[in-house]
């Protein structure tokens, strides 16, 4: 008997059905196909980062060369090709739809959208601007036989207009693009914020340069001669905006040549009157008294450089005529720069000023050399500040150094608040408005960034801030607060008087007169600024609970002064805090006199990155 077998599935041994296979070899494609591209694109991503990571790297490093050999117009050609090159590389390596694509991406894909943004906004800024503007040569400018070029000034003045509208049209494309920085990766916060900052000063100095452009031959004596009411600051007697303008020149600029045609000191203005020879702001009489309107010398207490230009051309041209076309104020080591690019200069008196020598020479040497009361002294004194100044100046207009080696120093002398600039002409006006040429606090709001001031003032009657510095700490809430809270601004200034006690008894009596303070002792005027808009809360001296002997709303922000005694080899730190209402803050920027020695800044935002 046969045995039955019962029907069921197929046995397990069995081929596949073709549409299995099918199924399955179409799966496999699709899943090698993704990872095809995934690998493609990881490829590409690869190649494309180390393409734009070197192509940055480049334009770095030419732009760092192009600075050093600005004045070499071969190689000033050259950095440039390589800088255009080197841009176009990183925006293209950044610009295709794969890199577009991996912006969607959750984590890096902000921070890969704000590196293709500037990527393209660097190429556009050194095809469309840097390139133009480096092709002008600089060194058509001159000096050639002892003057400036006024028709190549002019020249490099419509150069400027026609790429200044290109580096705005940058700035705005990237503002409108909208890069949330706070949402990039911590190592792309800083280079970017970085970016967005030169981009915007860029713009801003494009602009107002070629506002300005029409007017820059004009402003070198082309049409007709030009005069500069010069005020020589000497910083070992410190004021707000660096020192005791003690010395005036009229520098005279006529087609490109440069001259002091008259040179003054407060003997020979009505310095010392009984009512200010202008009025005052009521709000600058009451932190720096009437003083800053009676002498010469103390007309630059206030950091309103604007008041201050009015005045000196008011004590100016009550006994000695014509003020000039605008107010020009310098100091010496604003003069040491000058002569990093022009060299050194000789005196008729002998003395050889260099780089390394002209602010000991002007702020001490002058004072050991001529140290009597009898007015020959003071006479030669004051000779010697106007030749100081008078071989600097026209060593600009002799020397065979490159113009461009002089405007890069001429650059920091003023990002250190060390040039300051008050013209009568309208446009000029216009251009320099809002700038530091008009002095530390001139912007009236606190968006793009929340500045703070810490002014010094001497009170001694002597020469002794020769032997002092400062340095300055910031901290806020600003970041660490509720929205609708109050915000708090704490400045706290370390002034450190280094006179050694030994050296006291040989000062000139010029450097300590001894009149209203023992000799060697030293008495000093700190104005602190908070932000626009802010109250003054408590101040502080080492420490101790002080009450300041001044305070006031000036230039729209809440002013203290505080005076303290310093002896020899001394260091006394002061702390202001202000508050402010809940508003939009930008970065803390702190303002402070330039003093001889720079003063170093620390600011501490706690969450504000």
């Amino acid at each position: 008997m046969q045995n039955s077998v019962a029907p069921g599935p197929a046995s397990t041994g069995a081929a596949p059905q073709p549409a299995v296979k099918k199924r399955k070899r179409r799966a496999r494609a699709i899943t090698w196909t993704i990872v095809g591209v995934f690998v493609f694109c990881l490829a590409v991503m690869g190649v494309s980062a180390f393409v734009a990571k070197s192509a940055v790297d480049t334009l770095m490093a030419e732009a760092k060369a192009l600075a050093t050999d600005i004045d070499d117009s071969a190689k000033t050609e050259k950095h440039v090709d390589e800088m255009v090159s080197a841009a176009s590389r990183a925006h293209w390596a950044t610009a295709h739809p794969v890199w577009r694509a991996t912006e969607v991406l959750p984590v890096v894909g902000d921070d890969l959208r704000a590196v293709r943004l500037l990527a393209r906004t660097a190429d556009s800024l050194v095809s469309d601007v840097a390139a133009p503007l480096l092709e002008f040569d600089l060194s058509s400018i001159g000096p050639t036989d002892g003057a400036l070029n006024v028709d190549a000034v002019a020249e490099l003045g419509k150069k400027i207009e026609e790429v200044a509208p290109a580096a705005q049209d940058a700035q705005i494309r990237l503002i409108a693009d909208g890069i949330e920085t706070d949402s990039l990766l911590g190592p792309l916060q800083g280079p970017v914020a970085q970016v967005e900052d030169v981009l915007g000063t860029a713009a801003d100095v494009l602009r107002r340069l070629a506002v300005l452009s029409p007017q820059l031959a004009t402003m070198l004596g082309a049409d007709e001669p030009r005069n500069y009411l010069v005020l020589a600051q000497n910083t070992a007697e410190m004021r707000s905006l660096g020192g005791n303008p003690g010395s005036l020149l009229m520098l005279t600029v006529d087609n490109g040549r440069m001259e002091i045609t008259h040179s003054a000191s407060e003997q020979d203005l009505n310095s010392g009157r009984a009512e200010p020879i202008t009025p005052l702001n009521p709000w600058t009489e009451a932190l720096y008294t009437d003083r800053v309107g009676r002498y010469i010398q103390d007309t630059t207490m206030t950091p309103d450089f604007a008041q201050t230009a009015a005045l000196a051309r008011a004590f100016w041209g009550e006994t000695l005529g014509d003020p000039g076309d605008a107010v020009l104020a310098i100091d010496p080591v604003v003069l040491s720069y000058m002569l990093k690019a022009t060299g050194p200069v000789q005196l008729p008196t002998g003395e050889k000023l260099t780089s390394d020598n002209v602010v000991k020479q002007v702020l001490n040497e002058v004072y050991v050399r001529y140290p009597g009361t009898a007015p020959t002294d003071r006479a030669a004194q004051d000779l010697f500040f106007a030749e100081a100044a008078g071989a600097v100046f026209g060593k600009l207009t002799s020397s065979s150094s490159g113009f461009a080696g002089l405007i890069t120093q001429l650059v920091k002398g003023y990002e250190e608040g060390r040039i300051l600039y008050a013209p009568t002409n309208e446009v000029e006006a216009k251009a320099v408005s809002g700038t530091r040429f008009g002095g530390p606090l001139t912007v009236q709001s606190n968006d793009e960034n929340t500045t703070l001031g810490v002014f010094v003032n001497d009170n001694t009657e002597g020469k002794l801030d020769y032997y002092t510095d400062m340095s300055v700490k910031a901290s806020s809430n600003v970041c660490s607060v509720g929205d609708a809270d109050d915000k708090t601004f704490t400045v706290e200034a370390t002034y450190n008087f280094n006179l050694k006690p030994e050296d006291v008894a040989t000062l000139p009596y010029y450097v300590s007169t001894a009149r209203y303070f023992p000799k060697g002792q030293k008495s000093t005027n700190l104005v602190f600024y908070g932000p626009v808009g802010s109250t003054y809360v408590s101040a502080k001296i080492d420490g101790q609970d002080f009450v300041p002997q001044a305070g006031t709303n000036d230039l729209g922000r809440q002013a203290v002064l505080i005076n303290f005694l310093s002896d020899p080899a001394s260091t006394h730190k002061i702390e202001v805090t202000f508050s402010a209402p809940p508003a939009n803050y930008g970065p803390i920027d702190v303002r402070t006199t330039p003093m001889i020695k720079g003063v170093p800044v620390n600011v501490e935002s706690p969450g504000c990155g």
